[in-house]
């Protein structure tokens, strides 16, 4: 307690809690940085489809409750444990709007089952930040097609000019090697996940080789997603079995 050196009018003051909400919630979201992304498909080789599409907040609890079974010791193989730690915080603070400027896309199978979640926030209007990326089924390269999907969603719905991303285990490190990042001066640039090396793409990189390179390999997906495939996806169910190595 330090007391005022002039006398105050008013020894307290009191504060709503919808007064408080205003200063503790991130920044209203800005509606540059919410251009929905346009839904897409990825089929497995066995001609499933895999529909990538933007999450609602009103999802979050699916996601939750699949993020929260990995939430356990056994799973510290490829770092599962770690990352799923880190996205359900980040799922919880975008639903409790606790993030700025916050984006999820999900992975469902045709009945609107959660194979995977990427997120992502936007900084300003020149970066955008790479959360994390996680699939509860490894199914032919799910991982960096939804990877692709949120770089693609900052570059080419949001117009941003770099994506920042960094990289907790040998499988995004793998990742990124292949999709041409590059690095940040470290530590006078860090990432905000811990600290981090920054791995970046210009936009200019996306257009001229990455987005190349992954349309030549069948890694940007189709479009449209018909309407009554899409509407299948809703609701979003919880993932009913986790099929990774562990």
């Amino acid at each position: 307690m330090v007391k005022p050196t002039v006398p105050i009018s008013f020894g307290e003051f009191k504060f709503s809690v919808d007064e408080i909400e205003e200063f503790l919630r991130g920044a209203p979201p800005d509606e540059r940085f919410q251009k929905p992304f346009p839904p897409k498909i990825y089929r497995l080789k066995s001609g499933e489809p895999i529909i990538v599409r933007p999450a609602t907040k009103d999802e979050g609890p699916a996601m939750l409750q699949t993020l929260k079974q990995l939430i356990d010791s056994k799973y510290d193989k490829d770092f599962y444990h770690l990352v799923a730690v880190r996205t359900y915080s980040e799922i919880l603070a975008w639903m409790q709007n606790r993030l700025k400027d916050g984006y999820v896309i999900v992975a469902t199978d045709r009945d609107g089952e959660l194979m995977g979640i990427v997120n992502h926030r936007y900084f300003n209007e020149d970066v955008c930040i790479s959360l994390h990326t996680i699939v509860f089924k490894r199914a032919e390269r799910l991982g960096i097609f939804l990877y692709a999907a949120k770089v693609e969603h900052a570059f080419d719905v949001v117009g941003v000019n770099e994506w920042w991303a960094t990289f907790e285990s040998p499988f995004g490190f793998r990742m990124g090697f292949r999709l041409q990042h590059t690095t940040k001066p470290w530590p006078q640039v860090q990432h905000e996940l811990g600290g981090a090396r920054v791995y970046y793409i210009t936009r200019e990189q996306w257009n001229k080789s990455v987005k190349p390179y992954l349309t030549s390999v069948g890694l940007m997906g189709e479009r449209p997603v018909p309407e009554d495939v899409l509407k299948k996806t809703i609701p979003l169910k919880p993932t009913s079995k986790l099929e990774i190595e562990f």
